[in-house]
């Protein structure tokens, strides 16, 4: 039907400089900046997040993410 679909979900968190910005540009709020400040790793590869890893972030941090976007709904 020719809409853009994603396929992949690599994200290389050594270049987000965690601005929000993707966030808000995002049409269907699939992208959700969190409360994830560990990111002092021993290799770079650490920092490679695939839809595994970005699943089970979002399984850990699923109380603070629904409660962030409630306090930002008013804002959007």
């Amino acid at each position: 039907d020719g809409t853009r679909r994603t396929v992949r979900y690599d994200i290389d968190m050594v270049k987000c400089i965690y601005c929000g910005f993707c966030q808000e540009a995002c049409p269907v709020d699939a992208i959700v900046e969190g409360p994830n400040f560990e990111f002092a790793t021993e290799t770079r590869e650490e920092l490679y997040y695939d839809k595994d890893k970005l699943l089970a972030n979002g399984d850990r941090w699923e109380r603070e993410l629904a409660r962030n976007i409630s306090l930002d709904a008013p804002y959007r």
